[in-house]
């Protein structure tokens, strides 16, 4: 009894109709990507504005909460 697999079905035959595409650049040009660096501003700020939150409320808040 053994756990290893079996050898893989092959799928297809001779008359096939495989297409390959050799030498494509997979990845999507930036340039081509609408709103992207919009959106990256405001990622940005949207991390800015939260790291702000934190430690405000970890100088300010927690303190005052505490006592």
């Amino acid at each position: 009894m053994s756990l290893a697999p079996g050898t893989p079905a092959r799928r297809g035959g001779r008359g096939s109709s495989r297409i390959v595409l050799d030498n494509v650049d997979p990845s999507i040009p930036l340039d081509r990507v609408p709103y992207f660096v919009s959106d990256l501003v405001r990622l940005g700020l949207v991390v800015a504005a939260m790291i702000v939150l934190l430690v405000v409320g970890a100088e300010f808040v927690i303190p005052l909460a505490v006592r």
